[in-house]
This record gives C-alpha cells, sequence and structure tokens, in this order.
C-alpha cells in the first residue's frame, strides 16, 4: 500500500520504537491526537519489523478498529480477545432464580502466547481497560483486560527478572479520548499507572505535529480545542461553530436524512460510497434514531429487519467468526421470524425469544465480501437496553436444556453442543444507523451526526471526552444537533434580572440555596425542619450533576437520605447516614438496581461533597483573580469602578462604586470553580440597578471574548 513518506516527527518516533525494540525497556506508549498521523506511522513501522524480519501482533480492542488499521496498513489486525483467551468452560447454576441471575457463565482463560519474543502492537489503547469486568454472564481471565494482555505477553508474569529479554508491548492511542467504561483514565496510556501497578519501564512520546493533509479542518480545529481543554482542566466553555461545509449544525429531522441517503447510496453501489452514523449519549435516543431511520425506510419501523437493513454486531460471536462493533448488512431474509415462549423458575411471566435467519455481508480488511448465513436474536432490535437482559440470557439457556434434555451440564458433550448450538449462540445486534459514542469508539465515518442530546452535566471532563471521541469519529463532515454552546459566565443565574438559558448550577455554599425558589424542595418532599439534609443536597445534586449524574428519586429513611440516580442507560442506588445534628456520619453503595462503576463512582463523588472541606475565607484561588481581571475590564468605561473585593466561603463578594454609592454583590461558585449565582447583598433590588449594569456589562464583554 501507498502511504506518504514519514515526516520528520513520525521518523523520530518509528526510529524511537526500533530502538525500544532492541532495548531494555518493556513497554513504548506512543500518544498521539487526531490528525498527527498514527496510522501513518504504524504502516511504515510495520513496514521496517517485516523487512528486519522481526516477529510481531498487531492488536486492537473491536472487530471494527482492527479492521480498519488492516484496510489503511495493509496487514491483518485481531482484536485483542481473540489473541489473548480461549473458551475454557460453561458453569451452569441449575437452580437459579433471580431476575439478574444469566444461570450460566462462560469462562475464559488465557492462551499460552506461540512466541517467547514478539512484539505486541496495540493501536486504540484508550479503550483498553484494568479495571475488573464484573460480567455476571462471561468471565475473561482475571477480568482485567490490560493485566491479561501483559500476562499473555509475558511481561507482567510473577518472578520475570527486570531487563530481561522477552516480548514488548507497543501501546498507541490518543489520550483525550473516552478511558474504558467505568475509569476515569486510560491506563495503557500512562506511564504511571504501568510503573505503579506492574513495575514496567516504559518509554514515551507524543506526537504533536498535526499533518499537512489534516491542516484547515475545521473538525481537527474544534477537537483541538477541546483537546486543550482536557490537557489544562478547564472546562467552563464549549462552542462547536458552525464552518460549513465542515461543520454544520442540523435538526433531527436533517441528521436523520443525512444518514438515510447515505444508507441509500451504498446500497445501490458497491465500493466508494460515502458513509454515515449518527452518534448519541445513551442506547434509549440511539434507539429513537434508528427507528426514526427505518420509518424512513421502510414506512414502518415495526417492520422485522429487512433486505439491505445495516446491523451493529454487539456481542463477540466466534461462532461466526464476528466481534463486538463490527457493522453487518443483511444481503438476504431467510424465511420468517420464530418466536418461543420460554417459562423461567422465579419468574411470573414467560420470556419471549424472537430469533430470525439471515445471510449477511461485510468486507474484510482487504476490501473482500465475506458472507455469512446465521441466526440472529431479534431482541435487541427493538431494546433500550446495552445489552440483552439476564431473563433473557437465562431463556436462552432453558431453550437448549428443552432441546438437549439428554445432556448433562458438566458432560464434555454438554459443553461441546452449547458451544456449536446455532439458536443459543445466534448472532447479537442492534440496528446500525446509530450508536453509542463507546460504540462508534474506534471506527470512523466520512460524514458523523453527533446529537448532544440528552446528557446531564456538561462543564465536566467526563463530557469534554465524549465530545471529542465523538467528534473525531467523522473524517470529513460533522453534523451536529443540539451542541451546547456556554462560557465561564453563561450559566450565571443573576436572580430576577434575567432568565438563564439553562437550568443554573447550585453552589455547595448553603447560603447560595433557597428553598424558597429551587424546584427540588418540592420534588423531592424535603419537610420544615429538613433545612440541613437539603442543604446538604445541592451539594450532591452539584457534586454529581458535573460528572454527569441526574438524580431520579431520594428516600428520606429513618436517619439515612437514599438516592436513586442516573447517567444514560445506567441507574445506582447511593445512601448516606446522619446524626441527631443531622451532620453525615457515613457513606454506603448497594449493588441492587445499580451499575458498579457508576455506583462507585457516586458514592466517591457523594463522600467529598459532605466530608471534604470548603475553601477557607482569604485563601487564595487564582480562578477568582482571573475573574476579578475580567470584571474589572468588563466595566471599564461604563462609570462604575470595582472598589472592593472579599472571598468568602463558595463565594466572592465584589463592591461597586457609581461615584455616590457603593453596592456589593455576591458571585457564587462551585466545588469545580464554576461560577453559579448572583446576588445582590440585601436582597433582591438592594444594588440599585448596579447588578443589572454589571449583567450587561459582563455579558457583552463575554460575548466580545467569543
Amino acid at each position: 500500500m501507498n502511504h506518504p513518506a514519514p515526516t520528520a516527527e513520525q521518523q523520530q518516533a518509528i526510529d524511537a520504537i526500533m530502538d525500544f525494540v532492541r532495548g531494555d525497556n518493556d513497554c513504548f506508549i506512543l500518544r498521539g491526537s487526531a490528525g498527527t498521523g498514527k496510522t501513518t506511522l504504524i504502516a511504515h513501522l510495520l513496514s521496517g519489523l517485516q523487512r528486519q524480519r522481526i516477529t510481531f501482533h498487531v492488536l486492537a480492542p473491536t472487530g471494527r478498529a482492527s479492521r480498519i488499521l488492516g484496510s489503511k496498513t495493509g496487514v491483518s489486525a485481531s482484536t485483542i480477545h481473540s489473541q489473548i483467551y480461549q473458551f475454557e468452560h460453561y458453569e451452569v447454576y441449575e437452580h437459579a432464580s433471580s431476575v439478574n441471575d444469566a444461570g450460566l457463565c462462560l469462562h475464559f482463560s488465557l492462551k499460552q502466547a506461540d512466541h517467547e519474543h514478539a512484539l505486541y502492537i496495540v493501536d486504540e489503547a484508550s479503550m483498553v481497560g484494568d479495571a475488573e469486568s464484573r460480567q455476571d454472564s462471561m468471565r475473561f481471565g482475571s477480568g482485567r483486560l490490560l493485566k491479561d494482555l501483559l500476562t499473555y505477553a509475558r511481561i507482567a508474569r510473577p518472578g520475570r527478572a527486570k531487563g530481561a529479554t522477552g516480548s514488548k508491548v507497543l501501546f498507541i492511542g490518543d489520550p483525550a479520548q473516552l478511558p474504558p467504561v467505568g475509569e476515569s483514565l486510560s491506563p495503557a496510556l500512562s506511564g504511571d499507572w504501568l510503573r505503579e501497578h506492574f513495575h514496567l519501564d516504559c518509554a514515551a512520546l507524543e506526537l504533536t505535529e498535526v499533518q499537512r493533509q489534516a491542516r484547515g479542518s475545521a473538525i481537527l480545529e474544534q477537537a483541538t480545542t477541546i483537546r486543550s481543554a482536557i490537557a489544562e482542566q478547564q472546562f467552563n466553555t464549549f462552542d462547536i461553530t458552525d464552518q460549513p461545509p465542515g461543520i454544520v449544525g442540523v435538526s433531527v429531522a436533517e441528521g436523520i436524512q443525512q444518514v438515510l441517503s447515505s444508507h441509500q447510496r451504498s446500497s445501490c453501489q458497491s465500493r466508494g460510497q460515502r458513509s454515515s452514523v449518527m452518534v448519541t449519549y445513551g442506547n434509549a435516543r440511539a434507539l429513537d434514531h434508528n427507528r426514526a431511520v427505518r420509518e424512513q425506510l421502510w414506512g414502518n419501523y415495526q417492520l422485522p429487519v429487512q433486505k439491505g437493513e445495516q446491523l451493529l454486531v454487539n456481542k463477540n460471536a466466534p461462532l461466526h467468526g464476528l466481534s463486538n462493533g463490527d457493522l453487518v448488512k443483511v444481503n438476504r431474509v431467510l424465511g420468517t421470524s420464530e418466536s418461543r415462549q420460554i417459562i423461567l423458575r422465579g419468574v411470573s411471566e414467560p420470556v419471549l425469544l424472537s430469533f430470525g435467519r439471515v445471510e449477511l455481508v461485510y468486507r474484510g480488511f482487504d476490501g473482500q465480501k465475506t458472507y455469512i448465513e446465521c441466526l440472529m436474536i431479534e431482541n435487541l432490535l427493538a431494546s433500550r437496553e446495552r445489552s440483552l437482559t439476564a431473563l433473557e440470557q437465562r431463556a436462552l439457556l432453558v431453550d437448549f436444556r428443552q432441546r438437549h434434555q439428554g445432556l448433562k451440564p458438566k458432560t464434555a458433550e454438554f459443553q461441546q453442543a452449547l458451544r456449536e448450538d446455532s439458536w443459543f449462540n445466534a448472532l447479537q445486534v442492534k440496528y446500525g444507523y446509530a450508536m453509542t459514542c463507546h460504540k462508534a469508539q474506534g471506527g470512523e465515518w466520512d460524514t458523523v451526526v453527533v446529537d448532544f442530546g440528552g446528557q446531564q452535566g456538561l462543564r465536566n471532563e467526563s463530557f469534554f471526552r465524549w465530545a471529542y471521541t465523538a467528534i473525531t469519529r467523522a473524517k470529513t463532515q460533522l453534523m451536529t444537533i443540539s451542541a451546547p454552546r456556554f462560557s465561564s459566565y453563561s450559566r450565571l443565574d443573576w436572580g430576577h434580572t434575567a432568565q438563564p438559558s439553562v437550568a443554573p448550577e447550585v453552589s455547595a455554599d448553603k447560603d447560595s440555596g433557597s428553598v424558597d425558589t429551587d424546584s427540588d424542595w418540592q420534588r423531592f418532599a424535603f419537610n420544615p425542619g429538613q433545612e440541613p439534609l437539603y442543604d446538604q443536597h445541592l451539594r450532591l445534586r452539584d457534586a454529581w450533576s458535573q460528572q454527569g449524574i441526574g438524580i431520579i428519586s431520594i428516600e428520606h429513611l429513618s436517619y439515612c437520605e437514599r438516592y436513586t440516580l442516573c447517567r444514560g442507560d445506567y441507574t445506582a442506588v447511593v445512601q448516606y447516614s446522619y446524626n441527631r445534628s443531622n451532620r453525615p456520619t457515613h457513606v454506603q453503595g448497594t449493588l441492587r438496581l445499580s451499575h458498579p462503576e457508576l455506583m462507585v463512582e457516586a458514592e466517591n463523588l457523594l463522600k467529598q461533597a459532605l466530608f471534604h472541606c470548603a475553601v477557607e475565607p482569604g485563601e487564595e484561588v487564582s480562578f477568582i483573580q482571573i475573574f476579578c481581571e475580567r470584571v474589572q475590564k468588563a466595566i471599564q468605561g461604563s462609570g462604575l469602578e470595582l472598589v472592593s473585593t472579599e472571598s468568602l466561603s463558595y463565594r466572592l463578594r465584589l463592591g461597586f462604586s457609581d461615584g455616590s454609592r457603593v453596592k456589593k454583590i455576591d458571585f457564587n461558585y462551585n466545588g469545580s470553580e464554576q461560577w453559579t449565582r448572583v446576588e445582590a447583598v440585601g436582597g433582591p433590588g438592594a444594588s440599585g440597578g448596579v447588578l443589572d449594569k454589571v449583567r450587561s456589562l459582563l455579558s457583552d464583554f463575554s460575548a466580545g471574548e467569543g
């Protein structure tokens, strides 16, 4: 394959990696943002390794990522799971009766590496996690993918002598992308993590030079701005400005039409057609968009799967050679759907399983078409869940048992039959016109329609990483739906003087909230005498909202506040106890109805909000100084003068003089250094119009900055 000659920076990185291969380091981390030419570098690196007859394996976290890499480099790539794991056995729970019990667990063990001395090249390494997976129905090795990969490569194995020669790992990725689900960073791209947890000597290099062909890209410019905000940990400004034709804001209907038109063109002609996809925050919104596209395609979204349909593989399918994240098309529909009602122990209603037989087609990394005839389970096609429920998984097992009543679960015959059964291993798919950002990660399309709707809490690292990952899926054109625009001042609540465009954040300072004006007092049924609990609620609401976590309900129990929370499609239940003085005493999460990672995150935020001290009066805070400087600039020439500043707990009190009087105004902020609320000292109207004037001047100044 023909690739541009490597730039000086890329050649420097290639030379450093080749030195690493011959040296003593265990691993090498190559970081690079969008547009820096990581894939071009990989292609040249692979050519050099082949010339020097160095054994290597090219890996990626998902099937789609591995195929994209293969198509760009001309070298076959595998998924990490297929490289390092092998099926070991099934574990059947004969007496499963809980709604959360799948009745079966598939165990996969680590393979033995084929080569003692090999280089494992892992692309899209930002997606490689090290947190233990808690899946009840499937267990891979230790449950920690990064640990298992390093163990397989014989790098992290016990007793390995420091500096010993052997296999090595090269991690390549973009550190600004979304980290693995449930983790706050990408451990495979963190030298500190690899040193601390695996005692590895890591070399590292970061590509910073944007390639010539990527310069001037409006998408790349926006991505760079977001990436800089992540690096600087500043999440107070976000604005994806329209720059046609590269970036265009559209309505939901226009976004759906784009995906529809792209799909229709690709169905009429084979190769070279421009691809499109919609990227959303949650599975429920993705389902709505998939239904809308199908309504336009077939006139009724409730019709069964049709010829030409685009499907997203939702779970690894070894029986069919497909991986989680693969996109396939329906080449033929073979007969009508078949439904089965399965009665389960401990469940009042039977579980309905629906199957269809289809012929699928997809292109490999070499561009050649592959055809697969298989059964698929249709339950997920109309589901708002991210995967089959535990009851549906158990129903698949019960259905298998009913068809093979003579087989005993612990026998080799049972294990073999289960592995080869086409009904039990029916392909799990969703429609593939719209998908969540996590599902899209590792893929790329000519045009990507990013729907920003449905998210709670925007001024935080989680949202910025989501936005960066979503928009960098687009190669040529980015279309945005409901893209937010905000600055450091845009969420200031100016009380009765203005209506904020976005619901105001609430300060962690108890004096900044009011039970008379805040809707949560009524919404969550707080009663007179619970004002201290309400003050704590405001702190919690603010801390959770910064990470996109919303509150569904609160149970006021005896000396205990229990919160049911949500983020996207996940829910979690956490609670804290308090004493007779209403002071929090301890925090507890519960796995009941909770997504484990969200529960842990929400629990940690709760602890920080209720048990960490606020900023002490008089403590120097640099963002306050910056704010004062901006206020000074905003009021220049207005007749107002800033004559005093006073730092209080979560509040900055500024005194303004108009030449005849001094009026004081409080600017409240939260623990994330975000300005939230403005109040005139003395109550509404006490400033005699000064607050209104400051608001107008600061708003004009902010608009001028933007």
